[in-house]
Protein backbone atom coordinates (compact mmCIF):
# COMPACT_ATOMS: atom_id res chain seq x y z
CA UNK A 1 0.00 0.00 0.00
CA UNK A 2 1.00 3.66 -0.83
CA UNK A 3 1.79 5.43 2.23
CA UNK A 4 -0.42 8.74 2.33
CA UNK A 5 1.54 10.78 4.65
CA UNK A 6 4.18 12.87 3.48
CA UNK A 7 6.92 11.84 6.30
CA UNK A 8 6.30 8.53 4.87
CA UNK A 9 6.32 8.88 1.47
CA UNK A 10 9.73 10.57 1.29
CA UNK A 11 11.11 7.42 3.61
CA UNK A 12 9.31 4.90 1.32
CA UNK A 13 10.87 6.31 -1.68
CA UNK A 14 14.30 6.29 -0.07
CA UNK A 15 13.93 2.74 0.78
CA UNK A 16 12.45 1.81 -2.59
CA UNK A 17 15.50 3.72 -4.38
CA UNK A 18 18.03 1.49 -2.00
CA UNK A 19 16.40 -1.46 -3.05
CA UNK A 20 17.00 -0.85 -6.37
CA UNK A 21 20.43 0.10 -5.71
CA UNK A 22 20.65 -3.43 -4.38
CA UNK A 23 19.26 -5.15 -6.79
CA UNK A 24 21.47 -3.68 -9.08
CA UNK A 25 24.38 -4.57 -7.42
CA UNK A 26 23.34 -8.11 -6.84
CA UNK A 27 22.63 -8.38 -10.38
CA UNK A 28 26.32 -6.81 -11.49
CA UNK A 29 27.45 -9.36 -9.14
CA UNK A 30 25.71 -12.47 -10.15
CA UNK A 31 26.77 -11.44 -13.67
CA UNK A 32 30.66 -10.85 -12.69
CA UNK A 33 30.47 -14.28 -10.99
CA UNK A 34 29.47 -16.22 -13.75
CA UNK A 35 31.39 -14.57 -16.04
CA UNK A 36 34.51 -15.87 -13.81
CA UNK A 37 33.30 -19.37 -13.59
CA UNK A 38 32.24 -19.44 -17.55
CA UNK A 39 29.15 -20.31 -17.00
CA UNK A 40 26.21 -20.14 -19.42
CA UNK A 41 23.42 -22.61 -17.63
CA UNK A 42 22.20 -19.28 -15.51
CA UNK A 43 20.43 -16.94 -17.27
CA UNK A 44 18.18 -14.76 -16.41
CA UNK A 45 14.41 -15.33 -17.23
CA UNK A 46 13.92 -12.57 -19.54
CA UNK A 47 16.95 -12.97 -21.57
CA UNK A 48 17.29 -16.37 -23.22
CA UNK A 49 19.48 -16.34 -26.31
CA UNK A 50 18.62 -15.40 -29.50
CA UNK A 51 19.30 -18.24 -31.55
CA UNK A 52 17.75 -21.04 -28.87
CA UNK A 53 14.51 -21.96 -28.02
CA UNK A 54 14.07 -20.75 -24.58
CA UNK A 55 15.16 -22.93 -21.53
CA UNK A 56 17.14 -24.90 -24.35
CA UNK A 57 20.84 -24.39 -25.82
CA UNK A 58 22.14 -26.45 -28.42
CA UNK A 59 25.47 -28.69 -27.13
CA UNK A 60 26.77 -29.94 -30.18
CA UNK A 61 26.83 -28.64 -33.66
CA UNK A 62 24.44 -30.57 -36.27
CA UNK A 63 25.12 -33.64 -36.89
CA UNK A 64 28.78 -33.28 -35.52
CA UNK A 65 29.68 -31.33 -38.63
CA UNK A 66 28.09 -33.92 -40.88
CA UNK A 67 24.30 -34.35 -41.76
CA UNK A 68 24.97 -38.24 -42.44
CA UNK A 69 25.28 -38.32 -38.42
CA UNK A 70 20.73 -38.18 -38.97
CA UNK A 71 19.99 -39.13 -34.86
CA UNK A 72 21.43 -38.71 -31.84
CA UNK A 73 20.40 -42.91 -30.86
CA UNK A 74 21.99 -43.24 -27.68
CA UNK A 75 23.34 -40.91 -24.72
CA UNK A 76 25.49 -42.19 -21.74
CA UNK A 77 28.12 -40.96 -18.78
CA UNK A 78 31.23 -42.28 -17.35
CA UNK A 79 33.72 -40.70 -15.27
CA UNK A 80 32.58 -37.53 -14.97
CA UNK A 81 32.42 -37.81 -19.65
CA UNK A 82 28.99 -37.99 -21.42
CA UNK A 83 29.32 -39.86 -24.64
CA UNK A 84 27.33 -39.49 -27.73
CA UNK A 85 26.53 -42.20 -30.58
CA UNK A 86 24.81 -41.69 -33.62
CA UNK A 87 22.92 -43.43 -36.68
CA UNK A 88 24.83 -42.79 -39.67
CA UNK A 89 24.85 -45.16 -42.88
CA UNK A 90 28.22 -44.59 -43.72
CA UNK A 91 29.43 -45.84 -40.32
CA UNK A 92 28.37 -44.75 -36.82
CA UNK A 93 30.30 -42.39 -35.02
CA UNK A 94 30.96 -41.83 -31.32
CA UNK A 95 31.91 -38.79 -29.56
CA UNK A 96 32.73 -37.19 -26.50
CA UNK A 97 32.64 -34.25 -23.84
CA UNK A 98 33.92 -33.34 -20.60
CA UNK A 99 32.30 -29.94 -20.48
CA UNK A 100 29.09 -30.80 -22.98
CA UNK A 101 30.13 -27.86 -24.90
CA UNK A 102 33.41 -29.36 -26.25
CA UNK A 103 33.27 -32.48 -28.60
CA UNK A 104 36.03 -34.69 -29.47
CA UNK A 105 35.85 -38.07 -32.14
CA UNK A 106 36.02 -41.14 -29.78
CA UNK A 107 34.62 -43.67 -32.58
CA UNK A 108 36.00 -47.07 -32.37
CA UNK A 109 38.01 -48.59 -35.19
CA UNK A 110 34.93 -50.53 -36.41
CA UNK A 111 33.70 -51.50 -39.72
CA UNK A 112 31.20 -49.10 -41.84
CA UNK A 113 28.70 -51.98 -41.67
CA UNK A 114 27.63 -50.35 -37.62
CA UNK A 115 25.61 -48.30 -38.85
CA UNK A 116 23.69 -47.45 -35.35
CA UNK A 117 24.38 -46.77 -31.96
CA UNK A 118 21.26 -48.20 -29.78
CA UNK A 119 22.63 -47.69 -26.26
CA UNK A 120 25.26 -46.58 -24.36
CA UNK A 121 25.12 -47.92 -20.73
CA UNK A 122 27.31 -47.82 -18.02
CA UNK A 123 28.50 -50.86 -15.71
CA UNK A 124 31.26 -51.04 -13.37
CA UNK A 125 34.44 -49.13 -14.87
CA UNK A 126 33.40 -49.55 -18.46
CA UNK A 127 30.69 -47.69 -20.55
CA UNK A 128 28.72 -50.60 -23.03
CA UNK A 129 27.52 -49.56 -26.52
CA UNK A 130 24.62 -51.59 -28.09
CA UNK A 131 25.05 -51.79 -31.74
CA UNK A 132 23.04 -52.33 -35.27
CA UNK A 133 24.74 -54.29 -38.04
CA UNK A 134 23.23 -56.34 -40.69
CA UNK A 135 25.34 -58.99 -40.68
CA UNK A 136 24.50 -59.44 -36.84
CA UNK A 137 24.93 -56.63 -33.94
CA UNK A 138 27.73 -56.09 -31.76
CA UNK A 139 28.38 -54.60 -28.09
CA UNK A 140 31.64 -52.48 -28.10
CA UNK A 141 32.92 -51.16 -24.65
CA UNK A 142 35.59 -48.83 -23.47
CA UNK A 143 37.21 -47.54 -19.98
CA UNK A 144 37.35 -43.63 -21.15
CA UNK A 145 40.51 -44.66 -23.18
CA UNK A 146 40.47 -47.33 -25.39
CA UNK A 147 37.62 -50.12 -26.91
CA UNK A 148 37.59 -53.67 -26.72
CA UNK A 149 34.65 -55.85 -28.71
CA UNK A 150 33.13 -57.81 -26.59
CA UNK A 151 30.29 -59.61 -28.95
CA UNK A 152 29.85 -59.79 -32.33
CA UNK A 153 27.73 -61.25 -35.46
CA UNK A 154 24.44 -60.94 -32.75
CA UNK A 155 26.33 -63.18 -30.29
CA UNK A 156 26.00 -66.27 -33.03
CA UNK A 157 22.38 -64.95 -34.21
CA UNK A 158 22.60 -63.47 -37.38
CA UNK A 159 18.78 -62.50 -37.20
CA UNK A 160 20.26 -60.45 -33.98
CA UNK A 161 20.70 -57.28 -36.59
CA UNK A 162 21.36 -54.95 -32.96
CA UNK A 163 20.92 -55.30 -29.00
CA UNK A 164 18.74 -52.02 -28.19
CA UNK A 165 18.35 -51.86 -24.91
CA UNK A 166 20.36 -52.96 -21.34
CA UNK A 167 20.11 -52.77 -17.47
CA UNK A 168 22.58 -53.71 -14.87
CA UNK A 169 20.47 -56.18 -12.49
CA UNK A 170 21.90 -58.08 -9.77
CA UNK A 171 25.68 -56.67 -10.69
CA UNK A 172 24.90 -58.32 -13.90
CA UNK A 173 25.13 -56.79 -17.08
CA UNK A 174 21.48 -57.56 -19.64
CA UNK A 175 20.82 -56.85 -23.06
CA UNK A 176 18.15 -57.26 -25.36
CA UNK A 177 18.81 -58.43 -28.60
CA UNK A 178 16.67 -57.10 -31.97
CA UNK A 179 15.45 -60.11 -33.90
CA UNK A 180 14.64 -59.54 -37.23
CA UNK A 181 11.29 -60.94 -37.57
CA UNK A 182 10.32 -63.92 -40.75
CA UNK A 183 7.71 -60.88 -42.00
CA UNK A 184 10.45 -58.62 -42.80
CA UNK A 185 13.00 -60.93 -44.44
CA UNK A 186 14.39 -62.67 -41.15
CA UNK A 187 14.00 -66.55 -40.08
CA UNK A 188 14.43 -65.51 -36.31
CA UNK A 189 12.24 -66.25 -33.10
CA UNK A 190 11.72 -63.56 -31.50
CA UNK A 191 14.07 -61.27 -29.25
CA UNK A 192 16.71 -62.90 -26.84
CA UNK A 193 18.16 -61.72 -23.65
CA UNK A 194 21.26 -62.39 -22.71
CA UNK A 195 23.58 -61.44 -19.42
CA UNK A 196 27.51 -60.81 -18.38
CA UNK A 197 28.68 -60.83 -14.76
CA UNK A 198 31.90 -59.22 -16.39
CA UNK A 199 30.87 -57.74 -19.69
CA UNK A 200 33.86 -59.10 -21.43
CA UNK A 201 34.29 -61.50 -24.42
CA UNK A 202 32.85 -64.71 -24.40
CA UNK A 203 30.93 -64.39 -20.97
CA UNK A 204 27.46 -63.74 -22.38
CA UNK A 205 25.24 -66.29 -21.57
CA UNK A 206 21.16 -66.24 -23.00
CA UNK A 207 18.90 -66.39 -19.97
CA UNK A 208 15.40 -66.69 -22.48
CA UNK A 209 14.18 -68.81 -24.91
CA UNK A 210 13.99 -67.04 -28.18
CA UNK A 211 10.63 -64.31 -28.05
CA UNK A 212 10.29 -66.45 -24.52
CA UNK A 213 8.38 -69.29 -26.75
CA UNK A 214 6.09 -66.86 -28.06
CA UNK A 215 7.45 -66.49 -31.78
CA UNK A 216 8.30 -63.33 -33.46
CA UNK A 217 8.97 -59.71 -31.74
CA UNK A 218 9.82 -56.54 -33.46
CA UNK A 219 13.11 -55.51 -33.42
CA UNK A 220 12.94 -52.79 -30.42
CA UNK A 221 12.74 -53.39 -26.56
CA UNK A 222 13.26 -51.61 -23.29
CA UNK A 223 14.77 -52.70 -19.88
CA UNK A 224 14.10 -51.72 -16.50
CA UNK A 225 14.44 -52.61 -12.75
CA UNK A 226 11.83 -52.09 -9.92
CA UNK A 227 11.42 -53.40 -6.78
CA UNK A 228 14.37 -56.05 -7.28
CA UNK A 229 13.08 -57.25 -10.46
CA UNK A 230 14.24 -57.12 -14.00
CA UNK A 231 11.23 -56.00 -16.92
CA UNK A 232 11.66 -56.50 -20.63
CA UNK A 233 8.85 -54.57 -22.66
CA UNK A 234 8.82 -55.82 -26.13
CA UNK A 235 6.09 -55.98 -29.29
CA UNK A 236 5.32 -59.17 -30.43
CA UNK A 237 4.57 -59.37 -33.85
CA UNK A 238 1.00 -60.02 -35.17
CA UNK A 239 -0.32 -61.36 -38.62
CA UNK A 240 3.00 -60.59 -40.26
CA UNK A 241 2.40 -56.86 -40.00
CA UNK A 242 0.10 -55.98 -36.74
CA UNK A 243 1.98 -55.54 -33.28
CA UNK A 244 1.03 -56.16 -29.27
CA UNK A 245 2.95 -54.61 -26.12
CA UNK A 246 3.92 -57.29 -23.91
CA UNK A 247 5.88 -57.26 -20.72
CA UNK A 248 8.02 -60.18 -19.09
CA UNK A 249 9.71 -59.79 -15.56
CA UNK A 250 12.39 -62.05 -14.03
CA UNK A 251 13.63 -62.50 -10.33
CA UNK A 252 16.68 -64.40 -10.34
CA UNK A 253 17.38 -63.22 -14.23
CA UNK A 254 16.77 -66.72 -15.51
CA UNK A 255 13.35 -67.43 -15.04
CA UNK A 256 10.50 -65.38 -16.93
CA UNK A 257 6.96 -64.81 -15.99
CA UNK A 258 4.34 -62.60 -18.29
CA UNK A 259 2.77 -59.51 -16.70
CA UNK A 260 0.91 -59.05 -19.87
CA UNK A 261 0.56 -59.51 -23.66
CA UNK A 262 -2.30 -57.90 -24.35
CA UNK A 263 -1.06 -53.95 -24.84
CA UNK A 264 -3.43 -53.68 -21.25
CA UNK A 265 -6.48 -54.01 -23.21
CA UNK A 266 -5.84 -51.63 -25.87
CA UNK A 267 -4.52 -52.86 -29.43
CA UNK A 268 -3.15 -49.75 -30.43
CA UNK A 269 -0.69 -50.24 -27.93
CA UNK A 270 1.88 -51.78 -30.12
CA UNK A 271 5.28 -51.38 -28.06
CA UNK A 272 6.66 -50.43 -24.54
CA UNK A 273 8.72 -47.72 -25.93
CA UNK A 274 10.13 -46.25 -22.47
CA UNK A 275 10.03 -47.06 -18.70
CA UNK A 276 11.14 -45.07 -15.86
CA UNK A 277 11.16 -45.78 -11.72
CA UNK A 278 10.20 -42.57 -10.16
CA UNK A 279 9.07 -42.06 -6.46
CA UNK A 280 7.90 -45.89 -5.69
CA UNK A 281 6.11 -45.81 -8.83
CA UNK A 282 6.91 -48.00 -11.80
CA UNK A 283 6.08 -46.04 -15.27
CA UNK A 284 5.29 -47.50 -18.95
CA UNK A 285 5.10 -45.59 -22.09
CA UNK A 286 3.61 -47.01 -24.66
CA UNK A 287 3.43 -45.80 -28.35
CA UNK A 288 -0.19 -45.42 -29.61
CA UNK A 289 -0.28 -44.01 -32.96
CA UNK A 290 -3.71 -44.10 -33.53
CA UNK A 291 -5.36 -41.86 -30.14
CA UNK A 292 -2.17 -40.95 -28.90
CA UNK A 293 0.89 -42.26 -26.57
CA UNK A 294 -0.54 -43.63 -23.27
CA UNK A 295 1.35 -43.95 -20.04
CA UNK A 296 0.61 -46.17 -17.22
CA UNK A 297 1.94 -46.92 -13.19
CA UNK A 298 1.95 -49.50 -10.68
CA UNK A 299 3.03 -49.47 -7.00
CA UNK A 300 3.62 -53.32 -7.12
CA UNK A 301 4.89 -54.08 -10.66
CA UNK A 302 1.54 -56.41 -11.03
CA UNK A 303 -1.50 -54.13 -10.87
CA UNK A 304 -1.50 -50.96 -13.48
CA UNK A 305 -3.52 -47.76 -13.44
CA UNK A 306 -3.76 -45.08 -16.43
CA UNK A 307 -2.35 -41.81 -16.51
CA UNK A 308 -3.53 -40.68 -20.13
CA UNK A 309 -4.25 -42.41 -22.77
CA UNK A 310 -4.35 -39.56 -25.31
CA UNK A 311 -0.77 -38.08 -25.75
CA UNK A 312 -1.65 -35.33 -23.40
CA UNK A 313 -4.48 -33.86 -25.59
CA UNK A 314 -2.84 -34.32 -28.51
CA UNK A 315 -3.09 -37.68 -30.51
CA UNK A 316 -0.03 -36.66 -32.79
CA UNK A 317 1.51 -37.51 -29.41
CA UNK A 318 1.61 -41.09 -30.39
CA UNK A 319 5.22 -41.85 -30.12
CA UNK A 320 5.84 -42.00 -25.84
CA UNK A 321 9.98 -42.24 -26.81
CA UNK A 322 10.87 -41.02 -23.56
CA UNK A 323 11.27 -41.74 -19.48
CA UNK A 324 13.44 -40.30 -17.28
CA UNK A 325 13.61 -39.29 -13.69
CA UNK A 326 15.44 -35.70 -13.24
CA UNK A 327 15.30 -34.19 -9.86
CA UNK A 328 12.34 -34.21 -8.04
CA UNK A 329 10.81 -34.52 -11.77
CA UNK A 330 9.65 -36.91 -14.27
CA UNK A 331 10.57 -35.97 -17.83
CA UNK A 332 8.64 -37.06 -20.65
CA UNK A 333 9.50 -37.23 -24.59
CA UNK A 334 7.51 -37.62 -27.21
CA UNK A 335 8.05 -37.76 -30.79
CA UNK A 336 5.80 -35.73 -32.65
CA UNK A 337 5.97 -36.23 -36.62
CA UNK A 338 3.97 -33.35 -37.37
CA UNK A 339 5.32 -30.67 -35.18
CA UNK A 340 7.88 -31.86 -33.76
CA UNK A 341 9.31 -33.37 -30.45
CA UNK A 342 7.63 -32.09 -27.31
CA UNK A 343 9.35 -32.53 -23.72
CA UNK A 344 6.72 -32.23 -20.82
CA UNK A 345 7.52 -32.74 -16.53
CA UNK A 346 5.56 -33.64 -13.59
CA UNK A 347 6.25 -33.80 -10.02
CA UNK A 348 3.96 -36.72 -9.58
CA UNK A 349 3.22 -38.22 -12.58
CA UNK A 350 -0.06 -36.82 -12.47
CA UNK A 351 0.06 -33.00 -13.56
CA UNK A 352 2.12 -31.93 -16.19
CA UNK A 353 3.54 -29.23 -17.51
CA UNK A 354 5.08 -28.60 -21.28
CA UNK A 355 8.64 -27.42 -21.45
CA UNK A 356 9.47 -27.82 -24.91
CA UNK A 357 6.37 -28.32 -27.50
CA UNK A 358 7.29 -27.62 -30.87
CA UNK A 359 10.79 -29.32 -31.85
CA UNK A 360 12.90 -26.60 -29.89
CA UNK A 361 11.72 -24.63 -32.72
CA UNK A 362 11.87 -26.85 -35.43
CA UNK A 363 9.64 -29.69 -36.65
CA UNK A 364 12.52 -31.28 -38.36
CA UNK A 365 12.93 -32.82 -34.60
CA UNK A 366 10.39 -35.29 -35.24
CA UNK A 367 11.87 -37.86 -33.00
CA UNK A 368 14.14 -38.31 -29.94
CA UNK A 369 15.43 -40.28 -26.96
CA UNK A 370 14.66 -43.25 -28.79
CA UNK A 371 13.35 -46.16 -27.38
CA UNK A 372 14.37 -44.64 -24.34
CA UNK A 373 18.02 -44.63 -24.60
CA UNK A 374 18.95 -40.91 -25.63
CA UNK A 375 18.78 -38.55 -22.31
CA UNK A 376 20.55 -38.62 -20.10
CA UNK A 377 21.80 -36.14 -16.67
CA UNK A 378 25.15 -34.84 -16.72
CA UNK A 379 26.90 -32.67 -14.23
CA UNK A 380 23.36 -31.52 -13.18
CA UNK A 381 21.83 -30.90 -16.52
CA UNK A 382 19.18 -32.79 -18.50
CA UNK A 383 20.65 -33.86 -21.98
CA UNK A 384 18.34 -35.13 -24.76
CA UNK A 385 19.45 -36.84 -28.23
CA UNK A 386 17.33 -35.94 -30.84
CA UNK A 387 16.74 -36.55 -34.75
CA UNK A 388 17.18 -34.30 -37.85
CA UNK A 389 17.68 -36.12 -41.25
CA UNK A 390 18.35 -32.76 -42.72
CA UNK A 391 21.04 -31.24 -41.05
CA UNK A 392 22.03 -34.07 -38.54
CA UNK A 393 20.84 -34.93 -35.39
CA UNK A 394 21.37 -32.53 -32.41
CA UNK A 395 22.47 -33.00 -27.95
CA UNK A 396 19.60 -30.35 -26.47
CA UNK A 397 20.30 -29.44 -23.40
CA UNK A 398 18.07 -28.01 -20.44
CA UNK A 399 19.45 -24.67 -18.78
CA UNK A 400 19.38 -24.01 -15.43
CA UNK A 401 17.32 -20.99 -15.21
CA UNK A 402 17.53 -18.48 -12.02
CA UNK A 403 14.25 -16.32 -11.46
CA UNK A 404 15.23 -13.00 -9.87
CA UNK A 405 12.72 -11.48 -7.43
CA UNK A 406 11.05 -8.35 -9.07
CA UNK A 407 11.78 -4.68 -7.27
CA UNK A 408 8.82 -2.60 -8.01
CA UNK A 409 9.22 1.41 -7.55
CA UNK A 410 6.47 3.64 -6.79
CA UNK A 411 5.68 5.98 -9.54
Amino acid sequence: MTPTNWHDQKLYKAISALGMLLATFLMVSLVKVLSALGSDEIRPLASPAADSPFGWRQSNESGFGEAANSNIGALGVLNGTMVAGTWNENGAQVWRTTDGKTWQDFTPSWTISNTEVYYAKPFRSYLYLGVGNLSGGEIWRTDGTNWEQVASSGLGDANNLGFFSAAVFKDELYTASGNLPPSIGGSGNGLEVWKSASGASGTWQQVNTDGFGRGATWLESTLEVFQDKLYVGLSRVVDNTGATAELWQTEDGLHWTAVFTDSLGNPNNTYISAMAVHKGWFYIGFRNVQSGGQLWRSENGTDWEVVFDDGLGNPKNGRLYGLLPYGDQLILVFSNYETGVQVWQSPDGLSWSPINEAGWGNPDFKIADYFDNAAVVFQNSLYIGASNPNTGGVIWQRLHLLFLPAVLRNP
